[in-house]
């Protein structure tokens, strides 16, 4: 029992080191929950990017207005990101987003915050769960049935 917790602990230890790294590859702050829903409700146009798998915003949400470009895909359609207004990078916890924010520095990007859907969701803000037709279009699926 005592080796378990030790190894639990090191393993704690070691993804709080990674997430600080993470954050230091980046510039861009990270933004409360009252800070991007003042932004979102402002006169200030603000682009949303979820970095996050299109399965994960379908079973997680994300907010309305988003759009939806996986980390892995960001460096090839940097082109999609508008380079005039505030981006605002998410994931659940922040890894990825400050990942995503540091890729888009190296590009040339100014205007960059980053935030946590895990810490909107805590605070009972609300968000929209797409649907798997309106991310993929031209799916094969088997259904072409859509509700509006």
């Amino acid at each position: 029992m005592g080796m378990r917790t030790v190894g639990i602990l090191c393993c704690a230890l070691m993804a709080a080191l990674a997430v600080a790294q993470q954050s230091s590859e980046t510039s861009a702050k990270k933004a409360t929950p009252e800070e991007i829903r003042a932004m979102l409700g402002g006169d200030q146009k603000v682009f949303f990017l979820d970095v996050r798998e299109p399965k994960e915003l379908e079973e997680l949400g994300t907010l309305p207005g988003y759009v939806n470009i996986p980390l892995g895909q960001l460096e090839s359609r940097l082109s999609e990101v508008p380079k005039d207004r505030l981006v605002i990078t998410a994931c659940n916890r922040a890894v990825r987003a400050a990942k995503a924010a540091a890729i888009l520095e190296k590009a040339g990007y100014k205007h960059l915050m980053l935030c946590a859907m895990n810490d909107w969701k805590e605070k009972g803000y609300p968000v929209v769960y797409p649907k798997p037709a309106e991310k993929q279009e031209g799916s094969s699926s088997g259904s072409s049935e859509q509700h509006h």
